[in-house]
């Protein structure tokens, strides 16, 4: 009879790698279900036998989170070579200022 996986998965390092995996499991779905985007778990298991009929088992448990959407910046590059948020090919309007916000009178438009 062929012994189910998870109980060998329950003994592995006493218990400590489901440990893992569980809280693993836990963090790359609150991080998917957050973004929408996919995320990886990985678990490697390796088997290497000795001469006494003894089994090493190394894991080893990968988790790619999704990554976080970033924003972008616009910039313009100068004859230089430098970056910039201004156009250097656009000149700048001498004279301009600010012309504060005055409320217009409400008319009526029987009265007119």
């Amino acid at each position: 009879m062929i012994r189910p996986f998870p109980d060998t998965l329950r003994q592995i390092r006493y218990g400590a790698l489901q440990d893992e995996i569980s809280a693993a499991m836990n963090q790359l779905t609150q991080a998917c279900t957050e973004s929408g985007k996919t995320g990886e778990l990985v678990l490697k298991i390796k088997l290497k036998p000795n001469l006494s009929g003894q089994v090493e088992i190394l894991d080893d448990l990968t988790v790619k989170l999704p990554k976080p959407v970033r924003g972008t910046s616009i910039f313009f590059a100068t004859p230089e070579g430098n970056l910039q948020r201004e156009d250097p090919r656009q000149g700048e309007l001498e004279g301009i200022r600010e012309v504060p916000a005055t409320p217009a009178p409400i008319r009526d438009a029987r009265s007119a």
